[in-house]
């Protein structure tokens, strides 16, 4: 399901810098809550806790959120970092292939896959299940909220990104100064990510699914989504190269 290739402990020193969390809710400008708010979303499940940044931001603002991670090193940041916010977090870890083997049908009103997660899986078979199960999760007119990278301009511009002609903006999702994420390696079905933090002289890899054109929207359609809206970097307009997709679904 998940390539286990990298350290977590060394991402996970860095993670909050490479994110910017105060930059990324600043990026999305409001983006996030006012579409939870549109659909009358109360009860959230987040498929991928990571360092907290999303759950502590949505508890914050008074939503019901249970998060769920598999990495450990993640949950005890994340965990650290609720703490520090006085926010309590409600975590699971499970696969999200069998997420209906530990939750009944309809639990939520929402279902978030943010931070480019889904492309931690390189199987369609892996990826539909998984998109079955968020959608059984989602009460009946319930909201997937998904992301992925703009893979499409890494596998076009493949030649002069890795020469370093990498061109990410950075003010939206991953929006840090002081790590740098990079790719190293571009082929057609997996993108090596390097993270280099300058102040701890650190480097932590991640391996991802690079979705084609399109081809995130026909698994969403195939899972049985509807409505489903596609924004570039938060907005309606789309851009010639913006660095996310965000899709808003509807079941």
């Amino acid at each position: 399901m998940i390539k286990e290739n990298y350290n977590s402990k060394v991402l996970v020193e860095m993670w909050a810098d490479f994110i910017d969390w105060e930059k990324r809710r600043k990026g999305e400008n409001g983006f996030l809550k006012q579409k939870l708010v549109e659909n009358n979303v109360h009860k959230i499940f987040e498929s991928c806790l990571g360092d907290g940044c999303d759950t502590i931001y949505l508890l914050k603002e008074g939503f019901e959120v249970i998060s769920n991670d598999l990495d450990k090193e993640f949950i005890k940041k994340a965990q650290q970092n609720a703490k520090k916010e006085n926010v309590k977090l409600n975590i699971t870890s499970y696969d999200w292939r069998k997420l209906a083997q530990h939750f009944e049908k309809e639990s939520f009103d929402a279902v978030l896959c943010l931070g480019n997660s889904i492309t931690y899986l390189f199987d369609k078979k892996d990826q539909i299940e998984t998109l079955n199960q968020f959608k059984k999760m989602l009460r009946k007119n319930g909201t997937l909220i998904i992301d992925e990278r703009n893979y499409e301009y890494f596998l076009n511009y493949k030649e002069e990104i890795l020469k370093g002609n990498f061109e990410y903006s950075g003010k939206y999702v991953y929006c840090g100064n002081n790590v740098h994420g990079y790719p190293i390696e571009i082929e057609n079905d997996k993108i090596v990510m390097e993270y280099y933090d300058p102040i701890r002289k650190k480097k932590g890899n991640l391996t991802l699914y690079p979705f084609k054109k399109g081809e995130l929207l026909e698994l969403l359609k195939e899972a049985g989504f509807t409505k489903i809206k596609q924004y570039a970097d938060y907005s309606e307009n789309q851009k010639e190269n913006p660095d996310f997709f965000q899709y808003v679904c509807k079941k």
